[in-house]
């Protein structure tokens, strides 16, 4: 018991050291046993205790190689000369599982509270003083188990054993910095605007919603107004707009009454079509894309900005062609992240398994904040992957030093590095989403593969 006792202070003393002192602000040790003392969780003494496994987890699903191998044999160097436990990984698989849902959801909710905070007093990251956050939707697929498929069924087009079970996400991101502020998760057959839905709440007085045009409805821009939240959502495809009705600001610019209308729509639920008003007053902005090239694209913008002249329309056109950065966004999660497809057998540990993918997100990007705000550069413009790789490669050898004033100084080489990792300015750019590398001719699994296993040892 000595022993366990003392690998477990090892551990901590080098995890607070290490990658654990750059959030020391954001996300420090009290705060998870606070959390595990309001939530009445309680946990067995053992070497991979609720904060040691919180961090190795965060270490994992930023690495590159994410194995839980990779993980059991960070832990066991950290040991390597006081008596190292097994480099076998069920302890630590074990440890995973006993982290509760609630946890890791409420450490997200924290970090993203407190880098809020932070871009609030940043006003040259605001527009017009005021956040901006990009609502956008997107999906990723999890283990094909029994349990998985009876929890996010797959497309019901795909046939039986030659699909994955898929997950439908809402997300909600801060366009200046890129951080997520909350996400709502469901299964496929919940739609991505009811996913949104549950997570208004989090919205504040004087926020900004940015969304495409699947959220420029009138119950989407009445839900918001309601929350003293303004909206600039490009107009749904099925609403005609006729630019000669209304009261007219300008050239293809106009601010007219919407009605409710008179049938509660499929997606939305009767209680909620009873709060709607009867009507609401909206502001449509219309202007053109141009692409050397390609055709002039026609957008229009339905938003609750009526002040022309506080709001001028190429303002609202400009900060509309920024919501392309939640693509890129997603793409981090999905993509750098590799996040697009979640290993894990049982629909507890792939909720945890994206939580904590979205957590490790949020502490990246406030490096990246914190390098942005040191350095006189936009947060936004700063490489994501090198962030990461720095943040890595750095946290070691925050590890090994014990002098305060030497550890300081590679905590500032570190932002300094970060903030050198600026991306190129590229508007309107257009590439083909074509694959040079071609793959290998095998065939598609159109049966379940116990079935092909089966025919191949007969």
């Amino acid at each position: 018991m000595k022993q366990l006792s003392n690998h477990v202070e090892l551990l901590r003393k080098r995890i607070n050291k290490g990658i654990g002192s750059l959030f020391e602000d954001m996300l420090p040790e009290s705060m998870i046993q606070q959390i595990l003392a309001e939530e009445d969780i309680s946990y067995r003494k053992r070497l991979y205790t609720p904060f040691v496994t919180l961090w190795t987890w965060l270490h994992q699903v930023l690495d590159k190689d994410k194995s839980c191998k990779n993980a059991v044999s960070r832990v066991v160097s950290c040991l390597a000369v006081h008596t190292p436990p097994s480099t076998r990984t069920g302890a630590y698989c074990r440890a995973r599982g006993r982290i509760k849902e609630i946890l890791i959801l409420r450490l997200l909710r924290h970090t993203a509270k407190q880098l809020r905070q932070q871009v609030q007093q940043q006003d040259q990251i605001l527009w017009h003083g005021r956040r901006i956050w990009v609502v956008d939707g997107s999906t990723v697929t999890a283990a094909d188990t029994q349990e998985n498929q009876a929890k996010y069924p797959q497309s019901k087009s795909q046939a039986d054993g030659c699909g994955f079970p898929i997950i439908n996400i809402a997300a909600v991101f801060c366009l200046f910095t890129g951080a997520l502020l909350e996400t709502a998760i469901g299964s496929l057959h919940i739609h991505e605007i009811n996913l949104f839905r549950s997570i208004y709440q989090y919205l504040q007085a004087g926020d900004i919603a940015l969304g495409d045009r699947l959220y420029g409805t009138y119950a989407e821009i009445c839900l918001t107004k309601e929350m003293m939240v303004d909206s600039v959502f490009r107009i749904h495809w099925r609403r005609k707009t006729d630019f000669r009705m209304g009261k007219i600001i300008g050239c293809h610019d106009h601010i007219v009454q919407w009605k409710k209308r008179g049938t509660c729509s499929r997606g939305l639920s009767p209680d909620l079509y009873k709060r709607l008003p009867d009507e609401v007053k909206v502001r449509e902005v219309r202007y053109k894309v141009e692409v050397k090239g390609f055709r002039p694209n026609e957008i229009t913008l339905a938003t609750t900005l009526l002040d022309s002249g506080e709001y001028p329309k190429e303002e609202l056109a400009q900060l509309y062609e920024l919501r392309w950065g939640v693509e890129i966004d997603l793409r981090h999660l999905k993509t750098t992240m590799r996040m697009e497809h979640l290993p894990n057998k049982t629909p507890h540990m792939v909720r945890n398994e994206l939580y904590m993918h979205l957590l490790a997100y949020n502490l990246v990007r406030t490096l990246m904040f914190q390098a942005g705000v040191t350095y006189q550069v936009a947060p936004i413009r700063l490489s994501f992957q090198a962030t990461i790789q720095h943040l890595l490669n750095f946290s070691q050898e925050l590890a090994h030093e014990s002098k305060s004033r030497m550890r300081q100084r590679i905590h500032e080489e570190l932002l300094y590095s970060i903030s050198k990792e600026r991306l190129p300015t590229r508007p309107g750019r257009v590439e083909p989403r074509l694959k040079k590398r071609r793959p290998k001719s095998y065939g598609w699994l159109k049966k379940p593969r116990n079935q092909l296993k089966a025919v191949m040892i007969a």
